[in-house]
């Protein structure tokens, strides 16, 4: 399928709320956590915090215990907990509940109403198993599959970004 040749537009349709912000920052995050050296520093962090734990068990010395237990606690649970406390005061804030979405996709870029995302802005696009995360300069969205008015349009927008070097 060549993408050079194509005069036909994607279109994407969807209702933007809550849940599927959170859903989309979720996503996000997951990818970014097994894809970037964050994860290294975590591993790095976790093992210097079970040193703490030993030897503050060696020494008697409770106060280090309870912060390295707190440390690893942070670690592994906290850091997505408080992400999504922010986001939900951020939302209820500044966002409108149940906006619908509709942006049409072609050779140069996304475009939503009067808003428009050319390809040199998009930074990456991820193909995941139940949508497309595409990340820009200044957003980051999330396309589920049923937003595609069809699979085949689903493969078009891949191709797509195939071919504007995004994938």
């Amino acid at each position: 399928m060549s993408v050079k040749n194509m005069s036909k537009t994607i279109s994407v349709d969807y209702i933007w709320n809550k849940e599927l912000a959170l859903q989309t920052s979720k996503l996000f995050y997951d990818y970014d956590m097994r894809h970037s050296a964050k994860r290294y520093i975590g591993w790095f962090f976790v093992a210097l915090v079970q040193f703490g734990i030993v030897g503050a068990l060696k020494h008697e010395s409770y106060g280090i215990l309870y912060l390295s237990t707190f440390l690893v606690f942070y670690w592994y649970f906290g850091r997505w907990f408080l992400r999504k406390r922010m986001l939900l005061n951020f939302y209820k804030k500044n966002m409108p509940q149940d906006t619908q979405v509709h942006f049409i996709i072609d050779t140069e870029g996304l475009h939503k109403d009067k808003k428009r995302i050319p390809w040199e802005e998009i930074t990456r696009i991820i193909e995941l198993e139940n949508g497309i995360l595409v990340q820009s300069l200044h957003d980051t969205l999330f396309f589920q599959n049923s937003a595609f008015g069809s699979v085949d349009e689903r493969k078009e927008f891949l191709a797509l970004a195939k071919d504007k070097g995004k994938r």
